[in-house]
């Protein structure tokens, strides 16, 4: 085979590895395959992608602490702070959708949307009916589903528990106060 054609080969099969169109085992075989068992120079992708993941987390973390300190530590109007919360479920939710190969940005991103629509539901409550509390424990166990639901339909095991240890938490409090 030519050196052109191996090259592009090679390189097709080092991009299907990053996008992880293929499993990784299979991309090394097949990197092997047709570099003879010489290693290609892919290193350079993983210490980028690492990189990129660590900003990325990082970018995550701070959106979900502004959105807290947003609903919790101003003043500004609750139609405002509920209007930025969604927006930044819609953030979430597209970085869910783009980190959906990589295990922590990907868990790190459906954390923060959930957690972002956890707020917006406790916010949505208190507009809609303040200081009705049987109002806002009815939200919070139909939070705690979804979260189960996600758990189960994305085998999250966390998502589960944290579901369910929410709805028992809530069940807890609306039978004892």
């Amino acid at each position: 085979m030519d050196e052109m054609r191996k090259k592009i080969i090679i390189q097709e099969i080092n991009s299907w590895k990053e996008s992880r169109m293929l499993p990784e085992q299979y991309c090394n075989y097949l990197l092997a395959l047709y570099c003879q068992g010489e290693l290609p120079p892919s290193k350079s992708i993983k210490t980028e992608s690492k990189n990129s993941d660590i900003f990325s987390g990082v970018l995550i973390g701070a959106l979900f602490a502004f959105i807290v300190f947003l609903n919790y530590f101003t003043e500004i109007p609750i139609r405002m702070q509920m209007l930025m919360t969604t927006i930044s479920i819609l953030v979430f939710w597209l970085a869910v959708r783009r980190f959906n190969g990589r295990k922590i940005i990907f868990q790190m991103s459906l954390m923060g949307m959930a957690l972002s629509l956890l707020l917006l539901t406790v916010s949505f409550a208190e507009f809609m009916a303040p200081g009705k509390v049987g109002i806002l424990f009815i939200f919070l166990f139909i939070n705690c589903g979804l979260w189960i639901l996600m758990g189960t339909k994305l085998k999250l095991l966390h998502f589960s528990i944290a579901g369910g240890l929410g709805a028992l938490v809530t069940l807890y409090f609306w039978l004892f106060s």
